[in-house]
């Protein structure tokens, strides 16, 4: 029952289960939630130091309004206008720059001052405190990795000096780039996981709504009356009611900053590979029907995840007047897992053309879905469902269906596919015996070019790694001693433990078709790192992504190129 409930907790909600939280983290939270809505308009508020815009975010919905969006498909035109506006329009505040906020920009060994940036899907936020814990105070995070470890003998010790390297690394990045962030979902405890986290670590922010979560799941909605369990029913009752006053329905990505930000846009993808909203509820009352036991039936309802919206871009540009331009772009990307590799790579298409007249650096970061399996649903769900067949089953593991986390996963193909390319989807395929499926979208990379001439640095060098490791992508993207090190693990329901690179930086500066250009290393990506060992150092991981870094020179280093 301890297993059960603490899947539950990660999926859903822990306020159902924590009946005993205090009465003042609840005020706080009502709190929060009240100041966000009284500054649910689209105006902004300027300030004219600099021109930045000080605090501005679109409308927020209420309840009434999540439901008929869960219920009715074609809403009137004035929800249906207030919904457009959200998925559009981002929510920006410059507020730690009024306040004084300055960039910590690391020196880094033979880069010099440079701009740090960190991407990281932290899974919701549903383990917000620790991972606020984790990018605000060392000592106590490593006391608690300490606690933890005295207490759990059988636990795989990690090292302190890596750790706190990896931490030193997240708590000096001026720039987060983050995926996966809630903002009133009760599976967060109803936070606004952004501003919880600027407000933490003193940055300017902005977010983007991807998704307006609508599955009745997360509305209170559902009903479990065919589950015969009186104790489970009564569990998942208690869970899946909701605080209709305090539920805003929203999912998304952020942008975190020590330098203010600004222009900054919202732009969903046009090419939308899967459709939240419809095909999960037509998949849903198709398979319903056909299936007689109880069990499977809300197998079915627990898989689906009926969501408004669809991926998206958040852009915003970033003053840094050492740079010839005097600028640079930051693009927050988050590209559909419930597809195909060849529909992943239309995405980046449509993203890379967006991007292609910026003439100023460019850092492209997010969670790429790079898995290299088809994760379409009809696909997913079919093997999936085959093992959704008792209470037993769902209670323990196909729970975690509910919020999509890993679905694509457990259905990956073994053998040499996953060996070689789950670790490296960079790597070439063997033809008619074993294709690289994510191929694609890497060699789309490779042979783009901006207006201006440049491209995407897909160098690595020795010299410009942690691990001395050289290799495609090197310099931005850690690389292991086969591919690079994963940044996605997952225990699979259908195999063994699944481990994928999905998360990206991606980096255009000066370097041209002439690398030994002298400029070539100006903001060029060096010392990428990933940082599975903090999210891993707890009990409860962080979240089922790990963070990754990378160190961008502000100015032309003294000896430019990689130092051996």
């Amino acid at each position: 029952m301890m297993k059960f409930r603490r899947i539950l907790r990660r999926c859903f909600g822990a306020v159902s289960l924590n009946a005993h939280l205090g009465a003042a983290v609840v005020v706080g939270q009502v709190a929060l939630l009240l100041m966000l809505t009284l500054y649910s308009s689209a105006s902004a508020q300027s300030d004219q130091a600099g021109g930045y815009t000080r605090s501005s975010q679109p409308p927020l919905l209420n309840y009434q309004e999540l439901v008929t969006l869960s219920k009715e498909e074609t809403v009137d035109p004035a929800l249906a206008a207030k919904v457009q506006t959200l998925l559009t329009t981002p929510f920006v505040n410059n507020e730690a720059f009024f306040s004084g906020t300055k960039p910590l920009r690391p020196d880094v060994k033979d880069m010099g001052p440079s701009l740090r940036l960190v991407e990281w899907n932290i899974e919701r936020g549903v383990e917000l405190a620790d991972i606020k814990l984790a990018m605000t105070d060392k000592q106590a995070f490593l006391a608690k990795v300490h606690s933890e470890a005295a207490a759990n003998k059988d636990k795989e010790k990690i090292s302190d000096g890596e750790l706190s390297a990896q931490m030193d690394a997240l708590q000096s990045a001026d720039v987060l780039v983050l995926n996966e962030l809630d903002l009133g979902m009760k599976r967060s405890d109803y936070q606004a996981v952004v501003k919880v986290l600027a407000d933490a670590l003193k940055m300017n922010w902005a977010y983007g709504v991807e998704f307006i979560e609508v599955d009745p799941k997360v509305l209170g909605l559902q009903s479990f009356a065919n589950v015969e369990n009186a104790d489970e029913r009564k569990e998942l009752e208690d869970l899946f009611s909701v605080d209709k006053d305090r539920v805003l329905g929203l999912h998304g990505t952020a942008i975190l900053s020590r330098y203010p930000l600004r222009d900054v846009k919202l732009v969903p993808f046009k090419y939308q590979a899967y459709d939240w909203y419809n095909e999960e509820k037509k998949y849903g009352v198709v398979e319903a029907g056909k299936r007689k036991s109880a069990s499977l039936i809300f197998g079915e309802e627990i898989v689906r995840e009926v969501r408004r919206g669809g991926r998206t871009n958040l852009i915003a540009t970033l003053d840094i007047p050492e740079l010839p331009e005097k600028q640079v772009t930051i693009v927050a990307t988050h590209i559909e897992n419930r597809t195909t590799p060849k529909n992943r790579v239309k995405q980046l298409d449509e993203l890379l053309e967006m991007v292609r007249p910026i003439h100023n650096p460019v850092v492209i970061a997010g969670d790429m879905n790079t898995t290299g399996t088809d994760g379409s649903v009809t696909s997913i769900r079919s093997a999936a469902l085959k093992k959704l067949n008792s209470p037993s089953f769902w209670a323990t593991q196909g729970i975690k269906y509910a919020t999509g986390v890993g679905l694509a996963m457990d259905v990956a193909t073994f053998g040499f596919k996953t060996t070689k390319f789950q670790g490296d989807p960079t790597a070439s395929g063997v033809p008619l015996l074993a294709a690289n499926p994510e191929q694609g979208f890497f060699k789309e990379l490779e042979k783009y070019r901006f207006d201006d001439g440049t491209r995407i640095d897909f160098r690595g060098d020795e010299g410009l790694s942690l691990s001395g490791r050289d290799g495609t992508l090197g310099n931005s993207n850690e690389r292991a001693s086969k591919g690079f090190v994963t940044t996605f693990s997952l225990p699979r329901t259908l195999g063994a433990k699944g481990k994928f690179r999905l998360d990206w930086i991606f980096v255009k500066a000066y370097l041209k078709d002439d690398p030994n250009a002298t400029d070539s290393y100006r903001f060029a990506p060096g010392f990428a790192r990933t940082m599975d060992d903090t999210n891993e150092a707890l009990d409860e991981p962080l979240s089922d992504h790990a963070a990754i870094s990378v160190d961008l020179p502000i100015i032309q280093p003294a000896s430019p190129g990689p130092k051996k």
